[in-house]
């Protein structure tokens, strides 16, 4: 057993401290817990993302168009009846 070199080291230098042991278990033990979850998310399908509204809703820009629609149409409907007016009272044929 002399030959084994981790029987050699452990006669010159003494038996491990418990600290060793631990920890190496632990990091087993995360490595064991770490390959089940990689098993278990391999094994489970991703969930499928809900289907719906995933972006942004674009703004409407119907009002705007309306309020400015009306408002230029308003204008040419008073351009139109003050023409009239002015034209007829200066006596300019339309």
């Amino acid at each position: 057993m002399s030959d084994n070199p981790r029987v050699a080291y452990m006669l010159q230098h003494g038996p491990l401290p418990h600290w060793v042991k631990v920890a190496r278990q632990q990091r087993e033990q995360k490595t064991q817990e770490a390959q089940r979850a990689a098993d278990a998310a391999q094994a489970e399908p991703e969930p499928a993302l809900p289907r719906g509204r995933h972006r942004a809703p674009r703004r409407w820009w119907g009002w705007p168009a309306t309020a400015i629609s009306s408002t230029l149409l308003l204008g040419l409907t008073t351009l139109e009846t003050l023409s009239r007016t002015l034209t007829h009272e200066i006596g300019i044929p339309t």
